[in-house]
């Protein structure tokens, strides 16, 4: 009976010191390695905060170009491709735990038809590579309309609008460079 015990301690030992270190290799338990991201990702995600600002900028005019109105910031004044405003940058909700990111908000006036709206920004989004994450078309004009999209570099936009005001939410790539630690001026 003591070879059998110790037989059964010993194989529950080594099961268990498997799991454990198989566990501690997963990005969480039961999920399987992914070994296209990682370093790879890490290393991708090394662009320095003035680079990243000048096309967050470019990527916010080339959209509200694109879909037109008169653009503003959340107090009030007018947007401007030429500004450059100082940003503190925020935790990426997703990548590298160190990554973080660019955001701005821009505010338009009503649209006439959202669901017509969000069709365009679909598209636009689309052709410039990003894929949609959220999507509510509206049945009406009242009602709310939105689209979110995402670049698998954490870059992202989130486009709401109805017949009172339009809204978009721009994120940058996200990034682990040293100058994203500190306000970008």
């Amino acid at each position: 009976m003591t070879p059998f015990r110790t037989t059964r301690v010993a194989g529950t030992t080594l099961a268990l010191s498997l799991l454990i270190g198989i566990t501690a290799c997963s990005p969480s338990p039961g999920e399987p390695m992914d070994t296209s991201t990682g370093a790879a990702s890490a290393a991708e995600n090394q662009r320095d905060a003035q680079a990243i600002r000048e096309d967050f900028y470019a990527s916010i005019t080339d959209v509200t170009t694109a879909i037109g109105g008169q653009w503003e910031y959340l107090d009030g004044v007018p947007y401007s491709p030429q500004d450059r405003e100082s940003f503190a940058p925020k935790a990426c909700a997703s990548g590298p735990q160190d990554a973080r990111q660019l955001l701005l908000m821009v505010t338009s006036g009503p649209s006439t038809d959202g669901p017509a709206a969000i069709e365009r920004m679909q598209k636009l989004l689309e052709d410039r590579g990003m894929e949609i994450t959220g999507y509510i078309p509206g049945k009406t004009k009242r009602a709310a309309s939105a689209i979110d999209a995402q670049s698998p570099n954490g870059a992202f936009v989130s486009y709401r609008t109805n017949d009172l005001r339009t809204n978009i939410r721009f994120g940058s790539e996200c990034s682990s460079h040293p100058s994203m630690l500190t306000d970008v001026d």
